[in-house]
């Protein structure tokens, strides 16, 4: 097989043969303009040949650019085509879903009826797991992914940005009426998960030293919810986590502070898995279920 050049050169130059500025192609590319014509240099060094003429007017094709353009994409055209035909081949598994159990039970689940509705036909499996799923080797086609969005290895939607705030049964919220919250928190239980955010709720609460006296730990989220609805203490809560609870009064929150994580829940997928529709319908479903009304507090 002969030798090609740069794919990533050949890529940029097709982006600017097609969007005619560096602009345009850096932003369809997700890179700088600086970076799109270092590459595009790179490939006419490459070849040895000059695809594109720069004046201040601005960039325009050689004839060598042209005709190496039809050739681009038509190469491009074709392994469209042959990523069509696999995903095509592909859809006779379910669509897989990667996330924790967290988020899978206390976002996904509650609202996953209405993806169901609005697409019946599509069979989802969803992948409980801590571990973050290797898109590239097609362990899973989307993933629902916490931290602060900083992944280079895919696209990124938002999904949940978490705020936390303290929640408790109304009959604790009694019993603390009109305490700060270090006197409401002092000999009460403060219940906490393996990665929960207490000690920034304190801080931003001028509570950077307090150490509850009694504390009830708990490795699952939503065991720590089961706990704080049975009336065993304050526990934090988080944004998209408590609706439910909130909404329904069975769970309060007694103080008015409401602290921002930076961090929450992303969408992660593929930008060439968009092809196949079920990537498509679940992606835009999830980003319609993020513009919805939010529940009352937090």
């Amino acid at each position: 097989m002969r030798a090609l050049p740069s794919l990533r050169g050949i890529q940029a130059f097709e982006a600017v043969a097609r969007l005619r500025t560096l602009a345009a192609a850096a932003d369809f590319l997700g890179i700088t303009p600086s970076a799109v014509s270092h590459r595009v240099r790179g490939l006419e060094k490459e070849l040895g040949v000059q695809l594109l003429k720069r004046s201040p007017k601005g960039l325009s094709l050689t004839d060598a650019g042209r005709r190496y353009r039809g050739g681009v994409e038509d190469a491009f055209a074709g392994l469209a085509q042959a990523t069509a035909d696999l995903l095509d081949r592909d859809t006779a598994r379910p669509l897989t879903i990667s996330l924790t159990s967290e988020v899978g039970m206390r976002w996904l689940m509650p609202r996953f009826h209405r993806f169901r509705a609005q697409h019946p036909d599509v069979d989802t499996a969803i992948l409980s797991t801590y571990r973050i799923a290797d898109l590239q080797a097609g362990e899973a086609d989307l993933a629902l992914r916490y931290g602060n969005g900083q992944w280079t290895d895919a696209e990124v939607e938002p999904v949940l940005e978490f705020s936390v705030s303290p929640v408790c049964t109304s009959t604790l919220q009694k019993k603390v009426a009109g305490l700060t919250p270090a006197d409401a928190l002092k000999g009460q239980i403060v219940i906490r998960d393996a990665y929960d955010d207490w000690d920034l709720w304190f801080e931003a609460a001028g509570m950077a030293d307090f150490e509850p006296s009694r504390q009830l730990h708990f490795m699952d989220y939503s065991m720590a919810v089961t706990a704080a609805l049975a009336g065993e203490g304050f526990m934090l809560g988080y944004s998209g986590y408590v609706d439910q609870e909130l909404a329904s009064g069975t769970l309060v929150q007694p103080f008015d502070l409401t602290v921002p994580t930076g961090k929450g829940y992303h969408l992660v997928y593929r930008r060439e898995r968009l092809s196949d529709p079920r990537v498509r319908k679940f992606r835009d479903w999830v980003l319609s279920e993020t513009a919805r009304a939010p529940a009352p507090g937090l």
